[in-house]
């Protein structure tokens, strides 16, 4: 269940789509199922970067608590339209993925392939979609590889 925010009568809303960012970014208060988190980056955002490839790959932690963290990672298009995309990268010790939205998770041992689902796979030249997953362990900026078929 995704947590809940106020809109400008008071009322809070349900959405579908965790985790719940409320416009204008994070407010830095911590959600109830993340005790002591934190809603600032701990990590600048690392990205793959090969000359010409088909995607770009660029994660940021967006939050961390004792335990845990939420991390996103944005897959831009090169020069040319994708129809497909996969982002692979090696959890560091003692981190595991625990939920992902936008995307298809498969790991085997420490290695994560998340590939893009029915409505975010086409991307036009330059354009880009974000995946989020949450994470246990400490966070880390892994190094991505970007792939489209």
């Amino acid at each position: 269940m995704c947590p809940t925010t106020p809109d400008t009568t008071g009322v809070s809303r349900y959405s579908a789509k965790c985790p719940l960012v409320p416009p204008g970014g994070p407010t830095g208060s911590a959600s109830p199922s993340s005790p002591g988190a934190s809603n600032s980056p701990s990590s600048p955002p690392a990205s793959s970067s090969a000359p010409g490839a088909a995607c770009v790959a660029t994660y940021r932690t967006v939050g961390q608590w004792s335990g845990g963290f939420q991390g996103e990672v944005t897959v831009t298009a090169g020069g040319r339209p994708v129809n497909g995309w996969t982002v692979r990268w090696t959890l560091g010790s003692g981190q595991a993925v625990s939920q992902l939205w936008n995307g298809a998770l498969s790991t085997s041992g420490a290695a994560v392939s998340v590939r893009n689902v029915s409505y975010n796979g086409a991307l036009a030249a330059s354009a880009s979609t974000t995946f989020g997953f949450l994470g246990s362990g400490t966070p880390s900026t892994p190094a991505l590889s970007c792939t489209s078929p």
